[in-house]
């Protein structure tokens, strides 16, 4: 017969849980968004109720904190532990397979964190960038340190890119493939100064006339990206664009009808430099080269915009929300058609996870401080995303 000591201690709780549920949170947050998992959610998916959730976090706020503090802690530790900049290339394309999702949680719900844990998160990330562009100055002590942390972050974004996309490869290839494509970044040359042909004028990006309509619009799209769209209100819409509740519902009845504009519009661009893009005779090379060019200055005069795409298509509705993912899918398609033809017998999977990586790496540098205000970064990022849509790097030296 079983005493009641012996109930207890069948009772207890495994030392893992814990682990467990930031596991599952971690999943459910990139997957749902964090607006729309409930504790309920993360307890069933761990296998137990939401009270007994609440012995290890306070509330969601407390569980999503320890998410985002444990996908930014591995990703310290993976820098800290590297002595040389090829060990860590290595370490992580062998890590990044396992932790797909990282980039989604730093990138879009740490946004949902308080400004004060948000600058913690900042500062951590920062420092990772600064501890690679360490190694990188090891290799290449040539570079200043504004290139070097330049193509540091470029490597985190090929990493974290894998974050955007579910297109896989046996783990072996998957990992080589990463290895090589952050390698290129990490070791691309700077102020090369190529020729880069006939590019597409950025009128297509000029900023429009700021009637009333399009400063809400402005506004709007500034917010989604930074607090998130479900995080803001039409009251703070207003207020930043100094337009009254009337003034605001006049232009757009609701604030989905907001969102929904904002992505018209960022398609209609994205469309009108692609467009030009295709229009000028040339070799595969030079198309490519083009179509990369015309993203580069989509991404720099619109970086709130590319986050906007980046992170809040899931908050439209179900007709708009399909048409903007199907739309995404042809683009992605293009860039895949035109590396074959660069390329040809590349893997098609291989060329979509290439791709995913250089836009990554085009989105993150426009929108990552320092980075997005230099001068010349359209020049630079034409030579980082040639090296890495190229893959210029070893091969076979594992």
């Amino acid at each position: 017969m079983r005493t009641e000591e012996t109930k207890r201690r069948s009772t207890r709780r495994p030392p893992d849980r814990k682990a467990r549920i930031v596991s599952a949170a971690a999943d459910l947050f990139r997957t749902r968004g964090y607006h729309n998992v409930s504790l309920a959610d993360v307890a069933s998916e761990v296998g137990i109720t939401a009270p007994a959730l609440y012995r290890h976090f306070r509330g969601k706020p407390d569980l999503l904190l320890h998410v985002v503090d444990a996908t930014v802690a591995a990703v310290v530790a993976s820098v800290a532990a590297a002595p040389d900049l090829d060990t860590y290339l290595r370490t992580s394309a062998s890590e990044t397979p396992d932790r797909r999702g990282s980039a989604v949680l730093w990138q879009r719900e740490a946004r949902h964190l308080p400004e004060d844990r948000r600058k913690e998160q900042r500062r951590a990330l920062t420092g990772v960038a600064e501890g690679i562009g360490e190694l990188i100055h090891s290799a290449r002590p040539e570079l200043d340190h504004a290139d070097r942390q330049l193509l540091a972050w470029s490597v985190l974004a090929v990493f974290g890119s894998v974050s955007w996309h579910r297109t896989s490869l046996p783990r072996r290839r998957f990992e080589e493939l990463l290895y090589r494509l952050a390698y290129a970044a990490a070791h691309c040359p700077l102020g090369t100064n190529r020729e880069q042909g006939p590019a597409p004028s950025p009128g297509g990006y000029a900023g429009l006339a700021m009637s009333r309509r399009e400063e809400i619009l402005v506004e709007a799209i500034r917010l989604f990206d930074e607090r998130g769209f479900q995080s803001v209100s039409t009251d703070d819409i207003g207020e930043a664009a100094g337009a009254t509740g009337p003034s605001i519902y006049k232009h757009f009845p609701t604030k989905t009808d907001l969102l929904v504009a904002a992505v018209v519009r960022g398609g209609e661009q994205r469309r009108a430099g692609t467009a030009q893009a295709l229009s000028w005779p040339g070799t595969p090379r030079e198309t490519l080269e083009r179509l990369l060019r015309s993203y580069v200055e989509f991404a720099v005069s619109q970086s709130h915009l590319i986050g906007l795409l980046i992170g809040e298509l899931d908050q439209l509705p179900e007709k708009e929300r399909k048409a903007a993912r199907q739309t995404q899918r042809e683009y992605l398609g293009l860039w895949v058609r035109l590396l074959d033809e660069v390329r040809p017998g590349l893997d098609p999977a291989e060329a979509r996870i290439t791709v995913v990586a250089v836009l990554t790496v085009i989105d993150n540098a426009a929108r990552t401080g320092a980075s997005g205000d230099r001068p010349d970064l359209a020049d630079r990022l034409m030579e980082i995303g040639t090296a890495v849509l190229l893959a210029e790097g070893p091969t076979d030296t594992a």
